[in-house]
């Protein structure tokens, strides 16, 4: 009987780190992506300055010398996703017309 349990307790263990190992993935919705372009504009030879970075999901940042980073936008057009939710009613009425 207690080999019995030990055999189930381990199985146990075992399938649940196989499924964290198969499953278990890091966040990264809605990151801003990978930086797949970087301009520089220089107003005077080594004076101020402003720097421009897009990424692959198509945001744009913007830096002026001294400055920080400002989002500008999404060159794409692409805006985060819509999670509102709806009532099975609202998607049977939508499926009726």
């Amino acid at each position: 009987m207690l080999a019995k349990r030990f055999f189930y307790v381990s199985a146990a263990l075992f399938l649940l780190a196989l499924t964290y190992h198969l499953g278990a993935r890091s966040a990264g919705a809605q990151a801003g992506g990978t930086v797949i372009g970087v301009a520089a504009y220089f107003y005077q030879p080594g004076g101020a300055g402003e720097y421009v970075v897009a990424t692959s999901g198509g945001d744009v940042y913007r830096k002026q010398t001294g400055g920080t980073w400002q989002y500008q936008g999404n060159a794409l057009g692409a805006g985060p996703t819509v999670t509102t939710s709806t009532t099975w009613g609202k998607v049977k009425a939508d499926y009726r017309k």
